[in-house]
């Protein structure tokens, strides 16, 4: 690399060249020969486009444009976007006839702006195929299956790609699965070349800041001076969510003790396990090179295409009292700055973002609600002190909790929503069961309570509707008149009745049809926003008041979830409007419609509900592993679902997968060295203490494993 060269990188446009960014809209024209197909990525720090590119008659085709312009993003050495696409170009210049990087098309300036056009690579990212095949990818590579070798021959792939670039004494420093392109015949493409650094030649120097989270070397994120290893860690990062299907932030940033357990826990084979461990440690000269990788990983595939033996790790698993004691751990953390403010108390992460907000950084809001707010936390604390755990330390953010609830519901009563999830209804039965467990002191709360629950809802679901608003009527009943209870149940389940279609849904909507005018009408089927929760509804009511009607629409319901299954190896599933699979989760997913025939079979008996729910749940894999640990969307949620089935059909095995769903989060188990123990519960990179979406939902669901018998699922009546 000429030294002439690297000058000439480092310089940009002169400040009094008119600037102004093209409009990133399809059919507008940028530069000469280049017409906008679609945009990817518009930011601060620079423009993404799909361009159609017209030269000539004969050359002529798709391409992709990197936009930077003079002066954005500047850092505190004063170098700018440009500097870095500048620095892009001669690399491409330099290692596309070595590697499978994108071919360098042009380059251009025009209007203040500098343009890198480049080849556009058909495929999709590494993530994204990840993530399509998570279901049965970790197996599959464990086991040798078609899709495993496949991800097998990518990694091999990836790691001759390192070998290569590090013996042109690059180093990507960015090298993430979403750098990774994955081209339809199976073929691998390195991407963004912008953040890489020359070790021969110490250019840039200080290297470009920073890197992706969890792919980063302690090493990267000081911006030490790079060195290959660099991206050695990021392929070991890789390599761990690959089997494990979880981001490697929640598992990378730990003590290297703690680390390799959990490599050990969620990597079988001994050497690659090793072999990860290794890519991973703390020292970067102790990291093995791109060579020794290739090797292991060849060798792993030989093995598993002959069906040879190796030995596996025989991970530990956590005790009883090991659950019980972070539950402990996690209650008291609940109390410290890491999840709690001063002076206001429990925060969340902003659920409505503004669209150019850091997604990387939390957005602290106040929310008074059961899912995203303090609510959810209060009624944490008040199972935790039913079963006689101590949680005095949280009584002054109990007390902050309430003071929001009177702050923005009791005192704006009128503009407040109704809603179990998001609003009144769920706040009146958290405080009916902190009051219950005498968490707090009754005094006013009393009257709160049916101030909570007189407003009024047009939707159905359990969220923010009508089966919603039932469920906390039932669980406020201790404190409402007879009169008053019965009424509002009945004027509820009539009006879910009166909704029902012929066929025994709910309809939530409209949706176009492809290729047609046509609208269709849209049914949900999950737990929180359709069908199933509906039916939780009628079925509590049902068998609570002996309302035949209710047990009957309730019976209508499942009729039709039992016609839309779908049966595949003796298990069932159920797809989305849009003929999609549903995932496993408890909301919108297959837990939540088997949870309704869960309650089906426990009030009615028929066995026909007990069968379609085990084989819902049996179409969820046994050992399941998932990086969202939340009630929402994640394993917590599954795990709920999982003990009410123990609990009603009195068999092990649901017993079984619940605790393999403990290890799990346990093996995630996060320790702030001041504050204890917490979880990066869905992909937020703070903590936070919400039920549905944080830290007291996970705490909810070991507290119910460990004292299976003494705690029922959420907001649910008991028998």
């Amino acid at each position: 690399m000429k030294p002439a060269i690297t000058e000439s990188i480092t310089q940009s446009l002169t400040e009094s060249e008119s600037k102004g960014k093209v409009e990133k809209k399809a059919g507008k024209r940028v530069g000469y020969n280049y017409i906008i197909v679609k945009s990817y990525k518009e930011s601060q720090k620079n423009d993404v486009v799909k361009c159609l590119y017209i030269k000539s008659l004969a050359d002529f085709g798709f391409c992709v444009i990197k936009e930077g312009s003079y002066g954005d993003t500047k850092d505190k050495h004063g170098r700018d976007i440009i500097d870095r696409l500048k620095w892009q170009k001669q690399l491409h210049e330099q290692l596309q006839d070595k590697l499978p990087i994108p071919k360098l098309l042009g380059y251009f300036e025009e209007r203040g702006n500098y343009y890198l056009v480049i080849e556009l690579i058909k495929g999709k990212s590494l993530y994204k195929v990840c993530s399509e095949k998570r279901k049965e990818l970790r197996q599959s590579i464990i086991q040798g299956g078609k899709l495993g070798m496949r991800f097998l021959d990518y990694l091999i792939q990836i790691a001759g790609i390192l070998e290569t670039l590090h013996s042109q004494q690059i180093v990507h420093r960015d090298a993430t699965p979403n750098n990774y392109m994955i081209s339809s015949d199976g073929k691998v493409t390195l991407i963004d070349m912008e953040m890489c650094y020359s070790v021969k030649t110490k250019f840039p120097t200080p290297a470009f800041a920073l890197g992706t989270y969890g792919y980063m070397s302690k090493q990267q994120e000081a911006i030490s001076t790079p060195t290959t290893a660099e991206d050695i860690f990021a392929l070991g990062a890789i390599m761990l969510h690959i089997w494990s299907g979880v981001s490697p932030g929640k598992l990378t940033n730990e003590p290297i003790a703690e680390l390799t357990q959990k490599i050990t826990f969620f990597i079988p084979d001994q050497q690659v396990a090793h072999l990860v461990t290794q890519c991973l440690l703390p020292e970067d000269d102790l990291r093995p090179n791109a060579t020794k990788i290739l090797e292991v990983l060849k060798q792993y595939k030989t093995d598993l295409k002959r069906n040879v033996s190796r030995p596996v790790n025989q991970p530990l698993s956590f005790s009883r009292e090991q659950i019980l004691a972070t539950i402990k751990e996690g209650i008291a953390t609940l109390a410290t700055p890491l999840l709690a403010d001063e002076e206001k108390g429990w925060f969340s992460d902003d659920m409505k973002p503004a669209s150019n907000d850091d997604k990387h950084k939390l957005r602290k809001v106040w929310y008074a609600s059961y899912s995203h707010g303090v609510s959810g936390v209060i009624y944490l604390l008040a199972l935790a002190k039913r079963i006689g755990l101590d949680t005095d330390i949280t009584l002054p953010f109990v007390q902050k909790g309430l003071d929001l609830i009177k702050l923005k519901y009791i005192d704006r009563i009128n503009q407040a929503k109704a809603g179990l999830h998001f609003g009144s209804d769920g706040i009146a039965a958290v405080l009916s069961t902190a009051i219950r467990e005498r968490l707090i002191e009754p005094s006013d709360h009393f009257e709160w309570i049916d101030l909570l629950l007189q407003k009024a809802s047009q939707q159905e679901n359990i969220v923010s509707g009508l089966a919603g608003q039932g469920l906390s009527n039932l669980a406020c009943k201790s404190f409402l008149s007879s009169e008053h209870l019965i009424q509002r149940l009945q004027n509820y389940a009539y009006l879910l009745i009166s909704k029902q279609e012929p066929d025994g849904s709910w309809v939530n909507g409209y949706y176009r049809q492809k290729f047609t005018k046509r609208k269709r009408k849209k049914v949900t089927k999950g737990f929180a926003d359709g069908l199933a929760g509906i039916i939780c509804f009628l079925l509590e009511y049902g068998y609570w008041y002996k309302h035949a009607e209710s047990i009957n629409a309730a019976q209508q319901g499942l009729r039709w979830l039992i016609k839309k299954a779908h049966h595949k190896n003796g298990n069932i599933h159920w797809l989305t409007s849009k003929d999609k699979d549903l995932n496993y989760d408890l909301s919108n997913g297959i837990a939540g419609i088997a949870l309704c025939f869960i309650r089906a079979y426990q009030y009615t008996g028929e066995l026909i509900y007990r069968k379609y729910a085990e084989m819902a749940l049996y179409g969820i894999p046994a050992d399941i592993i998932d990086g969202n640990i939340g009630q929402r969307k994640g394993l917590s949620g599954l795990g709920e679902v999982y003990l009410e089935a123990y609990k009603v059909f009195k068999t092990e095995e649901w017993l079984e997968r619940a605790n393999w769903i403990a290890q799990i989060i346990l093996q995630l188990k996060k320790q702030h060295p001041k504050y204890g123990t917490y979880w990066l519960v869905e992909s937020e990179r703070q903590p936070v203490a919400n039920f549905m979406a944080g830290n007291s939902g996970v705490l909810h669901f070991l507290l119910r494993y460990y004292y299976t018998d003494k705690i029922g699922f959420p907001l649910m009546p008991e028998l």
